[in-house]
């Protein structure tokens, strides 16, 4: 078991040691992580320390791909109508309840969608 004493040197073996990490440490990144309390208990660096580096490298490509992939997401928050598809308005923010899934020229036919939709089950499971 190999322990290292230097941030500088536990960098420059992480780097080596680790070639695919998600980016490369440098010896500010080992003090501020020691610091943290997170790695160098007693400022030794052994391989629990290159497991928890390893650990919060992985921890920020995850965080980076959420991050990236978030406005893609923002899209889908637009609310459509669910019978013609048209943009519903925005309900504001105190409001209480379930928000409206139908426009206003579509909520009287709601119903009679539902009643046949239901009706085609059930003659679909009588044959």
């Amino acid at each position: 078991m190999t322990f290292r004493t230097s941030p500088d040197r536990f960098a420059k073996d992480f780097n080596e040691l680790v070639p695919g990490a998600y980016r490369r440490i440098t010896s500010d990144d080992v003090r501020d992580m020691t610091d943290c309390g997170l790695i160098g208990k007693y400022y030794f660096y052994g391989h629990d320390a290159i497991e928890t580096v390893r650990a919060i490298l992985r921890y920020e490509e995850l965080r980076q791909k959420r991050i990236e992939k978030q406005p893609s997401d923002s899209i889908s928050d637009i609310r459509t109508c669910r019978l013609c598809g048209t943009i519903l308005p925005i309900e504001p923010k105190g409001k209480y309840g379930r928000p409206k899934e139908y426009c206003a020229s579509c909520e009287p036919v709601r119903t009679k969608k539902r009643y046949q939709k239901w009706r085609d089950r059930k003659r679909i499971m009588m044959n």
